[in-house]
């Protein structure tokens, strides 16, 4: 940890840790000392033992906290547990934060557990409910099994997404039924195409093998095949008939990407390899490259495929596909556009409605695309994540993050973006281009990966 760096012991902490890093915490081998230490703990009163864990979170050792943490779940007593709140799980830093969840698994059934279950639902910080998601959706009792149905409501969607993916990897029939009726209740909002009715029907398809889109639809399909789900086993989608409304809401899309959320933002790439030239499909393997985005050459003025028509540009088609799905974005959607090239610039600060005049002011900002600079992937996606109730990003690029002066290490981005992002499960659908689909595919593709996106190219 750097010098000066260290955790609050009650709230987040005010000092960051290196760009697009983790820092220098981590875990130490065990050493007898550690032992030791672990021993005199279990000898030590609560009040003591609340300070031990302030320490431990101070200096930034991982197994201490987890030592700390577990001494205070052996006393399992509601105190004990808020102190683990107030000191780790509010520490602001995923390495302090796991270790505490490492330390919980020790606790036993009782007034620990309980107060934990009541704070899943009902802390007022969102950060907390969601980690105890995590913890409470992996152990047995019933009651914590509760939590993480109640959470499907959760007025935060990000804790509500958090409940749907530890629900979809436990995998188990009996949530099904919870599942429908969330989703009914996301209708019942006026909230067909939200990012959590949309996951919900995607926990679904995974756990019945059917694919329909009401809830009315998905309550006959459980109705007419109970017994054949609750063993665990997959209806034939072939054979599934929609006996609800039928109708489905038509989703707009962008490439062919159907957009996950009616908060979405758009991170647009205009840097000077957008002004290259594709070959049309059936040619497709002329002009390859491997993804980075390059200076032109003085003395051609960087162009490439001359004898490609204008159509073929890179950053034009993207103009054209914007335009279309901005005239035809439904008015429930809420959007925000924003370019990089090696600076950003935004059609605004905030999501803004799909309404006539926006759309207007929308198309005037992508006709004054243009190609130049560099490719700060870095500062576009951290400005996207900055736009106020986002719930999804779109991110179109047809290079791998490059600048010169302060350069990008994409492994580190990676990492930097799951950090940001572990509290609000923003998926980030990315869109690349066959002729750099080398790296840059692969970077794109694995931002998808790490976020629960999907990735796209063009061809």
């Amino acid at each position: 940890m750097r010098p000066g760096c260290g955790w609050s012991n009650k709230h987040l902490h005010t000092c960051s840790p290196d760009r697009y890093t983790r820092g220098s915490i981590g875990a130490e081998p065990v050493t007898r000392s550690l032992i030791v230490f672990m021993m005199l703990l279990s000898c030590t009163p609560l009040a003591a033992r609340d300070d031990v864990l302030d320490a431990a979170v101070a200096s930034g050792d991982a197994t201490r906290v987890t030592a700390a943490v577990a001494a205070l779940a052996e006393d399992g007593s509601s105190s004990a547990m808020e102190q683990v709140i107030q000191s780790a799980l509010l520490s602001g830093h995923p390495v302090i934060e796991q270790a505490a969840l490492t330390g919980l698994k020790k606790l036993q059934p009782g007034t620990g557990l309980d107060w934990l279950c009541v704070q899943g639902n009902r802390h007022p910080r969102k950060e907390v409910r969601d980690l105890l998601l995590g913890l409470l959706s992996k152990r047995p009792e019933t009651e914590c099994f509760r939590v993480v149905l109640q959470a499907l409501y959760d007025a935060e969607d990000s804790v509500a997404l958090k409940a749907i993916e530890v629900l979809d990897k436990k995998a188990h029939s009996g949530s099904i039924p919870h599942m429908i009726r969330a989703l009914k209740h996301q209708e019942d909002q006026d909230r067909d195409l939200s990012l959590v009715a949309e996951r919900i029907r995607e926990m679904l398809q995974h756990q019945t093998g059917a694919d329909l889109f009401a809830a009315s639809e998905w309550q006959a399909l459980w109705k007419g095949n109970q017994q054949v789900l609750e063993k665990g086993k997959k209806v034939d989608p072939s054979k599934v008939t929609m006996k609800g409304t039928g109708v489905r809401v038509e989703v707009p899309a962008f490439f062919g990407q159907e957009l996950l959320s009616e908060k979405i933002v758009f991170v647009l790439d205009t840097s000077i390899s957008m002004q290259e030239r594709d070959p049309l499909p059936e040619n497709s393997g002329k002009g390859q490259s491997d993804g980075g985005t390059e200076v032109p050459d003085r003395r051609t003025g960087g162009k490439s495929g001359d004898e490609l028509p204008s159509s073929r540009m890179r950053l034009r088609r993207v103009q054209r596909e914007l335009k279309r799905m901005i005239r035809e974005l439904p008015r429930s959607f809420h959007f925000c556009l924003l370019t990089f090239d090696e600076d950003v610039k935004r059609m605004s600060d905030q999501l803004v409605p799909a309404t006539p005049e926006r759309k207007r002011r929308a198309i005037k900002f992508v006709d004054a695309f243009e190609p130049k600079g560099f490719t700060s992937t870095d500062r576009a996606l951290e400005a996207a994540f900055q736009i106020p109730g986002v719930r999804a990003i779109v991110l179109l690029s047809d290079g791998m993050p490059y600048r010169a002066k302060d350069p990008i290490d994409p492994e580190q981005l990676l990492a930097h973006i799951v950090e940001i992002n572990r509290f609000e499960h923003i998926p980030i659908n990315t869109v690349g281009f066959s002729a750099t689909s080398g790296n840059a595919g692969g970077f794109m593709e694995e931002i998808s990966r790490r976020t629960g996106g999907k990735y796209t190219e063009v061809p």
